[in-house]
């Protein structure tokens, strides 16, 4: 069967998660098959086919593949060969190729039409880990739209998914994950890192996003207890396996994350150290809006935006802080235009008296006030 997918693909990588929605791969997760294949390709490929047939980029972190190095012949056709593999296709591979879409969904700020996404996938569950995966995305949009207030309801339904026999132990994190978040923003400290102390046994790189979800969270629990280098430390950990697996939401996370904790260590630093901290948090911002420029993350742009113009005003430049703001103003894609762009104008006011600008401050003030109170929007001028 992976063979046969390779040939029918020759033109691109297939994954483990597509694998394992044919039979008989369908028994296995597809982690452990990454594992599996990545083994057997590598020592036994020479001898079967006497040659090295297939690549995989990022050997165990992608679980995926491609045919390299040689032709393939079909007999029968490719057509007859791809007809005969759509009936072995099983529904609960589609169904992770569909929450799959939801994922892309709510990473791309679409996080309405990811729930309702959701809630049409519900009466397609067939075990305890459909129902898992589809439950942690519904608490990550629900996070998305509301915080820990809008997940509060729902955290009853993740617990009673631990207690399911069956649960695998990704799956187990991904929950786990969920619920340290909410008691994170919830500010029930002692819930919460009783959950990221668990979470650290659960996981490995080699578990990608759901290694980077956790330490992207970790991280952020740190800061919020004023633990800046330790949190800093985990966002690399999540950037640099993010970067690895070429998952850039990720990338995109653990960089702005980084961007905010380089700022608080600028803030309570000396006057020695805070230049040196201040230069980090550019060089972070500007690589993170390159990130969501070049791997097409619209809804990030203006955000990531506003955090160079924010660097900028605190080094001193304030040409530089003007030209960012106009970018960040530019909202076309954003979920949330107006409380962004009431940061926006905070950001200027903060700018015009520092310049020496009072009257200016006070305007940019006041168009903060209007876009809070969402009202009729100012022009930019």
């Amino acid at each position: 069967m992976f063979y046969t997918l390779l040939a029918v693909h020759e033109d691109r990588h297939i994954t483990t998660d597509e694998l394992c929605g044919y039979h008989p791969w369908t028994r296995l997760s597809p982690d452990v098959a990454g594992r599996d294949l990545w083994r057997f390709t590598r020592t036994q490929e020479m001898r079967h086919f006497g040659q090295r047939i297939t690549s995989s980029p990022v050997r165990q972190g992608s679980k995926a593949f491609t045919v390299s190095g040689v032709r393939v012949a079909f007999q029968p056709d490719r057509r007859s060969v791809m007809d005969h593999l759509s009936g072995l296709r099983g529904s609960a591979g589609e169904l992770l190729l569909e929450l799959g879409e939801c994922a892309l969904l709510l990473q791309g700020g679409l996080v309405s039409l990811a729930l309702g996404r959701l809630e049409e996938l519900q009466g397609r569950v067939r075990n305890v880990n459909d129902a898992a995966q589809l439950e942690t995305l519904r608490a990550m949009c629900l996070d998305e739209q509301g915080g820990f207030r809008a997940t509060a309801a729902h955290l009853p339904v993740l617990t009673q998914l631990l207690t399911q026999p069956g649960l695998t132990r990704r799956n187990r994190a991904r929950i786990l994950t969920r619920t340290a978040r909410h008691h994170m923003l919830a500010d029930e400290t002692a819930a919460a890192q009783e959950i990221f102390t668990l979470l650290r046994s659960l996981l490995s790189p080699e578990d990608g996003p759901d290694y980077c979800l956790y330490h992207l969270n970790y991280g952020l629990f740190l800061r919020r207890r004023g633990e800046l280098d330790r949190a800093l430390h985990h966002q690399q950990l999540a950037h640099d396996v993010a970067l690895r697996v070429h998952w850039w939401h990720g990338v995109y996370s653990a960089r702005s994350n980084m961007v905010i904790i380089y700022l608080s260590l600028a803030e309570s630093g000396t006057s020695r150290t805070r230049p040196r901290h201040l230069e980090r948090a550019l060089d972070w911002a500007l690589r993170t809006h390159s990130t969501v420029t070049m791997t097409r993350q619209p809804l990030a742009m203006a955000e990531t935006a506003l955090l160079v113009a924010r660097a900028y005003r605190l080094l001193g430049r304030p040409a530089w802080v003007r030209h960012w703001l106009r970018r960040a103003m530019d909202v076309a894609h954003h979920p949330d235009p107006n409380e962004h762009l009431a940061r926006c104008w905070d950001e200027q006011a903060l700018l015009e008296e520092e310049c020496g600008y009072v009257v200016h401050a006070d305007q940019a003030r006041r168009y903060a006030q209007i876009w809070r109170a969402r009202g009729t929007p100012p022009a930019h001028g």
